[in-house]
């Protein structure tokens, strides 16, 4: 798997290549039928700055991504990401594009996001609960609903460790991969 492959596979809509400033032809060890070795178009690709879970960070270096720099970034700095459920980045109610999602829920521990619809496709929550939760302006998720206090500070503690903001160092990605990006 490319580097590429890996951040549409687990980050496709979070994905944006800033730009392209180079290509080359690269002759891997394969040959075609006549035994001519085949050459490949490759492009110099920059990728923008990403946030990504920390557990995967160690899964694009293991493909050859190289971070040039990275930090920590609390998970609550962010107004809405993906369900927790279905992984959409959007509301499901809402016309409006714009975060935030007023069907999105955020847990007050551990600051993941849920679709209303999500959760009541789960059984995690019912339709009568919705209004007690919006008059309170306050939810815990179905992971964090049965923590103690202590439990609860102990996870908001640990959720500002689990987001890390990364920038790339530049790859070389073969042509035919420039159909499978988003910002080609």
């Amino acid at each position: 798997m490319t580097p590429t492959e890996a951040i549409n596979t687990l980050y496709y809509d979070d994905m944006d290549i800033l730009h392209i400033d180079n290509w080359r032809f690269f002759t891997p060890k394969k040959r075609d039928r006549d035994d001519t070795p085949l050459r490949q178009k490759q492009y110099h690709t920059y990728y923008a700055l990403m946030n990504i879970e920390r557990w995967a960070l160690p899964l694009f270096k293991s493909v050859g991504l190289v971070p040039k720099s990275s930090k920590t970034v609390a998970r609550s700095q962010f107004n809405c990401e993906s369900c927790g459920i279905c992984s959409y980045h959007l509301g499901l109610e809402s016309s409006d594009l714009s975060p935030p999602f007023k069907d999105m829920y955020i847990c007050d521990a551990c600051n993941r996001t849920y679709h209303w619809q999500c959760l009541l496709k789960t059984s995690c929550c019912n339709a009568t609960e919705r209004e007690a939760i919006d008059a309170n302006d306050s939810w815990a998720c179905p992971a964090c609903i049965n923590l103690n206090q202590h439990e609860k500070e102990s996870r908001i503690h640990s959720q500002k460790r689990e987001i890390v903001e990364v920038s790339w160092n530049p790859t070389w990605e073969p042509e035919e991969l420039q159909n499978t990006c988003k910002s080609f």
